[in-house]
């Protein structure tokens, strides 16, 4: 495990020059990092189009294999207290980001030798390196999220993170735009060397992104050590903060309530209403634009009126307009673009509050095990939810019911079920909070609205006086001695 000094040079500098440092390289290194950040989330397109276009691998394969990320945040619960303490946070990331990427490269440089008429044994190879690839990760992501908590300050999480995500975002569709056009170009032979090609380019920046991470600093003299905290201890620091258990319950109620029927949205629109890929990327372009832009509103938000009223007004505007899935048709698809762009612009404020409100309420001296708890819990209820919904849609269509119709009946449901996971949130206490009635008033205010649709430059133009529109300023009062009457007095008011 590499080891990580400090010069004498740089605890010489001074903590706010050294903050602002790591918040940049902190941006820098997502931005770079996106593209395979994304490609290792379960069910995207492009390891999708791998297992079924480019190697055609049979359902209960490709199942298994997206429900591998799931099944490793399980598993991370029992590895990560005994690395914690050894190690710090930084340097379980870095180790752990560097395997995850040596796994992408042995799966970019095995595609041109897996075999194409044995799909058993391709199979089981893809099922080998991503299952390392969701160990890895699962571990990066808790202890980048412990270690993130350690040196960027409270006050500015909401803003800063909100700043951050938005460009992230922007990253995203940037590498999803070039993604679509490569994989619309590849046929045929060429299909393995152009996933080659995306695959060695995200795996190139990914390692530009874990040398910056390298280049982050210790900002806090005295961080709280967990070494010397064992994981008795530390279950009972968790079992103490109340707030801690039931935003655990929160995780897991919204988890089976989201992923029961969340994942199916995308054969909706495949097999139920016959939308061709290029349009699907689309919204999925339109969604991540949106949420870019509301970012940043969304971060002031969650400083000024807290995390859990932002989050319940978040969800509910996010699930309402939901409702008119129930209404689609093959005839009637351009409603989705207007679903997706309301979707991606209040999810992302749902998103960013779920994330600055478990680092608020997690408990220093039990931060890795809290987050990987938390992560275990919403990753095993997310994991067996599908399953749930795929017999669900499956007892309904074999049951005569038309596929259109169960898709509209499923839409209905999972916009009923999902905002009642709200009522678990309220039972978390978060001092320092505003009321949602208090969220729901600023809300209605024409410039907050205007942010969150990301057209602050039309608030600051209407609510903006221009230098020539202002005013004259009133001449100043002439000087009266005390002897001399008032104007009032001279002239009273009559009745």
């Amino acid at each position: 495990m590499p080891s990580h000094e400090e010069t004498p040079d740089k605890r010489k500098r001074r903590p706010s020059s050294q903050l602002r440092r790591n918040l940049s390289l902190c941006t820098t290194e997502g931005l770079v990092a996106m593209p395979l950040v994304y490609m290792t989330l379960p069910g995207n397109f492009i390891v999708a189009m791998l297992l079924t276009k480019t190697f055609p691998l049979n359902e209960t394969m490709f199942g298994a294999i997206a429900s591998l990320p799931a099944w490793s945040n399980v598993i991370q619960l029992l590895l990560t207290p005994l690395l914690t303490r050894r190690w710090s946070q930084k340097a379980i990331t870095l180790f752990f980001s560097w395997l995850h990427l040596t796994s992408w490269v042995t799966l970019g440089l095995a595609l041109p030798y897996v075999p194409t008429d044995d799909m058993e044994a391709a199979g089981r190879l893809f099922f080998l390196l991503f299952a390392l690839s969701a160990l890895f990760q699962s571990i990066v992501g808790v202890s980048w999220t412990s270690w993130i908590q350690e040196w960027v300050p409270e006050r500015i999480r909401g803003k800063y993170f909100g700043r951050r995500n938005r460009l992230l975002q922007l990253s995203t569709v940037v590498f999803l735009l070039t993604a679509g056009e490569v994989l619309t170009r590849i046929d045929g032979d060429n299909r393995v060397l152009g996933m080659q090609i995306l695959i060695l380019v995200a795996v190139a920046l990914r390692a530009v992104s874990i040398f910056l991470q390298h280049r982050i600093l210790r900002t806090s003299e005295r961080p709280e050590r967990e070494g010397g905290h064992d994981i008795r201890s530390q279950m009972r620091v968790m079992l103490q903060r109340r707030p801690l258990l039931w935003y655990f319950a929160f995780g897991a109620v919204f988890g089976l309530a989201n992923g029961t029927f969340g994942p199916f949205f995308m054969v909706f629109l495949y097999d139920g209403l016959q939308m061709p890929v290029s349009e699907v990327s689309m919204l999925i372009v339109i969604s991540s634009v949106t949420g870019a832009i509301a970012m940043p509103a969304w971060g002031q938000f969650l400083d000024t009126h807290g995390n859990r009223p932002t989050m319940i007004v978040a969800l509910a505007l996010w699930m309402l307009p939901g409702f008119a899935w129930a209404l689609l048709t093959p005839e009637n698809t351009w409603i989705l673009k207007l679903l997706y762009a309301s979707g991606g612009t209040f999810s992302a404020g749902f998103i960013l509050g779920q994330f600055n409100f478990l680092l608020k309420l997690v408990p220093p001296e039990a931060k890795t095990a809290s987050i990987s708890v938390n992560l275990a819990v919403t990753s095993l209820t997310g994991a067996l939810a599908p399953i749930l919904g795929g017999y669900l849609l499956e007892t309904a269509m074999t049951a005569g019911y038309a596929k259109l119709d169960v898709y509209h009946g499923m839409a209905i449901i999972h916009h009923a079920i999902v905002p009642l996971s709200g009522l678990v949130l309220l039972k978390v206490a978060e001092p320092r909070s505003a009321s949602v009635t208090r969220v729901v008033g600023a809300m209605r205010s024409s410039r907050q609205l205007f942010a969150l649709l990301g057209l602050t430059f039309l608030v600051n133009y209407v609510f903006t006086r221009r230098g020539n529109d202002l005013p004259a300023r009133r001449p100043a009062r002439a000087h009266r001695s005390p002897a001399s009457p008032s104007p009032e007095k001279e002239n009273p008011p009559r009745p």
